[in-house]
């Protein structure tokens, strides 16, 4: 017997997806490559991507992630020396905080070439490529290493379930001075968030950050389109609920 549900939700994605491109390309139009808003707003992307879309159109609308904005924000206020950005896939995050923090070096490492490719490009448009030290694999060994080289190091990390691997203090000791955001994949690793807040509740204050909604009449570009169509357009296409560690070294 064939599953009709799973046919429609199949179909349903695949032309979503299709609109959603659609409606990037007259945002790129309208916008070239350059974000509108949040803490990244002025930066240029490159327009292609490495992984799936890239969530092009909320990284250039300034909504990606916005449940991080706040904590982004504090982040930055930090000032920190050394910024480490595990799955850094386009660059949205190494190359934007390289932009905010002019004194900071930033690591971004990635497993896919393509995603590297994307990332240095990314630096390049926007001048901070002197900066931006793009890798590959970053284990342990490797993350211990260029954290030890700040005073106030910070973590940024979205590396689909080797979250659990990477951060422990017992293995990288230089994270009990590192800020961290981390989105953690329940899915992959079930209680990852648990495990990695145990890990660091002594050294640091937590939050757990839960996706939310967007509101896409925020936005001025969206408010031509149908209502389905500003929906799509700030959907990030999630498999799960989601949600992020925001751990902040204790005073």
């Amino acid at each position: 017997m064939v599953d009709h549900s799973a046919v429609i939700l199949d179909a349903s994605h695949h032309l979503a997806r299709a609109r959603y491109r659609d409606i990037l390309a007259e945002a790129v139009k309208r916008f070239g490559a350059v974000v509108q808003t949040g803490p990244f707003s002025g930066m240029t992307v490159a327009i292609r991507s490495s992984w799936g879309d890239g969530d092009l159109l909320s990284k250039l609308l300034g909504c990606y992630e916005a449940e991080l904005h706040e904590a982004m924000e504090a982040a930055i206020a930090a000032e920190p020396d050394v910024v480490v950005n595990i799955g850094a896939a386009e660059g949205y995050y190494a190359v934007g905080l390289a932009c905010r923090l002019p004194k900071a070096t930033v690591h971004a490492f990635d497993t896919s070439t393509d995603a590297q490719s994307v990332c240095r490009e990314a630096a390049r448009l926007n001048g901070v490529e002197r900066r931006v030290d793009v890798g590959g694999h970053c284990g342990p060994e490797t993350l211990q290493r260029v954290l030890a080289r700040g005073q106030r190091p910070l973590v940024v990390c979205d590396c689909e379930g080797e979250e659990i691997t990477l951060l422990d203090p017992a293995r990288v000791p230089a994270l009990l001075s590192a800020s961290v955001i981390v989105e953690c994949h329940e899915f992959a690793v079930p209680n990852c968030t648990q495990a990695i807040g145990d890990r660091l509740v002594a050294t640091h204050d937590l939050a757990v950050v839960t996706e939310s909604g967007r509101n896409p009449n925020a936005f001025p570009f969206l408010q031509r389109y149908s209502s389905l169509d500003r929906w799509i357009a700030v959907c990030e296409f999630r498999p799960c609920m989601m949600h992020w560690l925001i751990a902040t070294p204790k005073q």
